[in-house]
């Protein structure tokens, strides 16, 4: 009965929140989230008084929002960016653990150096919950973007492997470099090609399903949904990296190819519907439990059993500025060696708008629900007061909450917005752009359907290929009063060709029609004896199912031009997700 009270009760905090949210502008919904939970904890008795498992927190919410960020994530970018990832993922967690563990030790010298660095790797973790949670709606720039994305993903190994060690040398007072390095690349390049190997097996899974005629939507959204925890479980029964496990498997399942047919069309809506809600329910509920926990974690210092109040609240101050300032001095060295690398020089690196979008990425580097389990573990840890715990949880939750308030602050102070109107100039052009290639990978491949062949309007011998050329031609003269001089100049131009090629197709229908009713031609040519009418029905038949295959064959071909756009920057994810979402749509409507 306790879970199910549980369950209601966070579910009635989540919606809420989102009501609250209406009415608070100025606040992101996380912070709302936080703000409700801490107020429920204080005013009312909560379900999670007792406690969060922090195991718990790590398989039912982590898992499933990490794989579905995996899966969506742009793994070109990712691939191009791989070494400044990998900088930030391994080597800042390092100097994060070094300035905050050497700072917490200055300030509070009770506090053992090996406690204080177990602080510093839980600091490390960025949290992927709460970054996109706070960031999914600026701009960053794509390298940014996908090193903040990159960063998220793959830096909690370092973090946990760290705090980890720095537990065992707390316990035992020893400290093996071999022993630690083991276990950090079991964890990473275990856990990274394991993930792989899970990835690879599900998605053969999946395929073997579709080819036996047993995949259906709801089968295939339920293997979505399982596939997380079951990675998650399988990569912690082999002692690797359980979230990195998942991650990679994400990122494997984005890259093995997909059919895109009505059927998968019909599956990627389905799932995308129940992704975004179960999206926003574990986003929220885990905002919401870490709020509910801030009262218990944050009262020993409250009521000063743990010293002077004012004191930990300038620790943690002091710490969290040492954390942002290391964030900000690492990218900052980082755009310098990639502007040097490019031969922009470093002098670009420190003009305003350069030094803005550098300290917004510094800033969006917020800590949560990882940081939040690793340091609940601490009441587990042998060499440690009681005291020495509950500050150190305490001095953790407070640094959680003020980078989350600085990243809800300074990051839509210092980024523009992604959320430009739905019929923006630039967004007009660039679906010019898609419907262009589009039409000219339809003429491209005509030759495979025998549609069109040669570049003479004369060589049109069959209808279908025209036909869906000039329904992308209607949408381009739809789309060109709001698009740029250029754009406009370039769809009226298309439109008038498509037009003249379906103006000759008409032309030879026309003389079809006066032949099947005896007319002939002006230059007195034989009638051919008219078609019965089950001739006539079936070459409409066959023309109209022509018609459908080249259609089916123009969408998957603007998926792929999608991706293509996506990848030279030239539209956003928010944009290729509407575009997207059309094409499925039209799937459904063709099939």
């Amino acid at each position: 009965m306790e879970t199910f009270e549980l369950i209601l009760f966070l579910l009635t905090a989540v919606i809420a929140s989102s009501i609250l949210d209406k009415f608070l502008p100025p606040l992101s919904l996380p912070l709302v989230q936080i703000a409700l939970g801490a107020a429920l904890a204080l005013a009312v008795p909560t379900p999670l008084e007792w406690g969060i498992d922090p195991e718990l927190l790590l398989i039912l919410f982590i898992a499933p929002l990490h794989f579905n960020e995996s899966r969506h994530v742009d793994s070109g970018a990712l691939w191009k960016n791989r070494w400044g990832i990998a900088s930030l993922s391994v080597g800042l967690v390092f100097a994060i653990v070094a300035a905050c563990g050497a700072t917490l030790h200055a300030l509070l010298p009770a506090v053992p150096l090996a406690a204080a660095c177990a602080l510093g790797g839980a600091m490390g973790s960025t949290d992927a919950v709460a970054v996109t949670a706070l960031t999914h709606d600026r701009r960053f720039g794509r390298r940014h973007e996908a090193l903040l994305k990159g960063e998220a993903l793959f830096n909690d190994v370092t973090g946990t492997v760290v705090f980890q060690c720095c537990l065992t040398i707390l316990a035992t007072g020893s400290f093996s470099l071999l022993h630690a390095g083991e276990e950090f690349a079991l964890d990473l390049f275990g856990g990274f090609f394991g993930g792989l190997v899970i990835g690879l097996l599900a998605w053969g899974l999946l395929q073997v399903l579709r080819r036996t005629g047993l995949d259906n939507p709801t089968l295939h959204v339920m293997l979505e949904l399982l596939l997380p925890f079951v990675i998650y479980l399988a990569a912690k029964s082999l002692h690797i990296g359980a979230v990195i496990a998942v991650v990679a498997s994400g990122l494997m399942l984005s890259l093995l190819p997909q059919r895109h047919t009505a059927a998968t069309a019909r599956t990627k809506l389905q799932a995308q519907s129940v992704w975004t809600t179960l999206e926003f329910v574990l986003n929220g509920i885990i905002f919401v439990v870490l709020g509910m926990q801030l009262p218990r974690l944050l009262e020993p210092a409250a009521e000063g059993s743990l010293g002077d109040p004012a004191t930990l609240l300038g620790v943690v101050v002091v710490l969290t500025l040492v954390l942002e300032g290391v964030r900000f001095a690492w990218l900052l060295a980082m755009d310098v060696r990639a502007a040097i690398a490019s031969g922009k020089g470093a002098r670009s690196c420190f003009a305003p708008a350069a030094l803005r979008g550098t300290l917004a990425m510094a800033f969006a580097g917020a800590k949560g629900g990882i940081t939040l389990s690793l340091m609940l573990t601490l009441t587990a840890a042998a060499g440690l007061s009681a005291s020495g715990q509950a500050t150190l949880v305490s001095i953790a939750s407070g640094m959680i909450v003020l980078t989350l308030v600085l990243a809800d602050f300074a990051v839509p102070a210092l980024t523009s917005s992604k959320r430009p109107a739905k019929r923006t100039r630039d967004r007009v052009d660039a679906e010019i752009d898609l419907t262009l290639g589009v039409i000219a990978s339809i003429e491209a491949d005509a030759h495979l359907t025998g549609a069109v062949k040669g570049a003479a309007v004369d060589a049109v011998d069959e209808p279908a290929t025209v036909i869906v050329m000039h329904r992308y031609a209607e949408m381009l003269e739809d789309l060109a009063p709001a698009a740029s001089p250029a754009a406009a100049a370039r769809a009226r131009a298309e439109v008038a060709r498509v037009r003249g090629l379906y103006d000759q197709l008409d032309g030879i229908a026309r003389r079809a029609a006066r032949w099947d009713e005896g007319e002939g031609d002006m230059e007195g040519e034989e009638s051919p004896a008219a078609p019965s009418l089950s001739d006539q029905f079936h070459q409409m038949r066959e023309t109209h199912d022509a018609v459908e295959d080249v259609q089916a064959q123009a969408l998957v071909r603007e998926l792929q031009l999608i991706k293509a756009m996506v990848a030279d920057d030239s539209i956003d994810a928010a944009h290729a997700k509407d575009l997207r979402n059309d094409v499925y749509i039209q799937q459904l409507v063709l099939d």
